[in-house]
């Protein structure tokens, strides 16, 4: 059991890619929506790979999801804050890799994160509401890849082509 839990997660290496990503697709979401330092701590999240989340966190398909959990609210405060959740799917991206040989894991994880990030500052700026209809969902999600896509382009990251590639068709759901 031990081994088969072991090839459903990241090693430390990988792991170690991952917070590079993570720095990555911040300083990229930063540039794109303007957001500084100080910013960014209103922008509340986490990110967490397949051995931290919970089974209710781990979905069967998808390479990651956001979770929403309220905060307690502070006695300063008139009402709670959110608080966000980026759940890697190592389970799935592992074995994606292994499908499709085009594919680098760093400027998947770039990606990914990336997608993920510019969610969460949507939800922040109330541009998105986290509980939409699956149509509204699907709408969202392409103009998040159309974003994010916009964004990576002007990067000169070597396998990206690669990712948008195979991102392609998810760009186009756009009404």
């Amino acid at each position: 059991m031990m081994a088969n839990t072991a090839r459903k997660c990241f090693d430390s290496a990988q792991l170690e890619l991952v917070k590079q990503a993570t720095l990555i697709s911040e300083d990229v979401i930063s540039d794109r929506f303007q957001l500084t330092s100080h910013t960014w701590r209103k922008y509340r999240y986490d990110l967490r790979t397949f051995k931290e989340l919970s089974p209710e966190e781990i979905v069967p398909e998808a390479f990651a999801q956001i979770v929403r959990y309220a905060r307690p609210v502070p006695p300063e405060r008139l009402r709670q804050g959110d608080f966000y959740s980026i759940c890697l799917q190592d389970h799935n991206i592992l074995p994606a890799l292994k499908r499709e040989a085009r594919l680098k894991l760093f400027p998947l994880l770039v990606y990914v994160i990336t997608h993920e990030l510019v969610h969460i500052v949507r939800f922040y700026k109330f541009v998105q509401f986290f509980h939409a209809d699956r149509s509204q969902r699907a709408a969202e999600e392409a103009r998040v890849h159309q974003i994010t896509y916009e964004m990576l382009r002007k990067n000169q990251m070597p396998d990206l082509t690669q990712i948008f590639e195979f991102y392609a068709s998810h760009r186009g759901i756009l009404d």
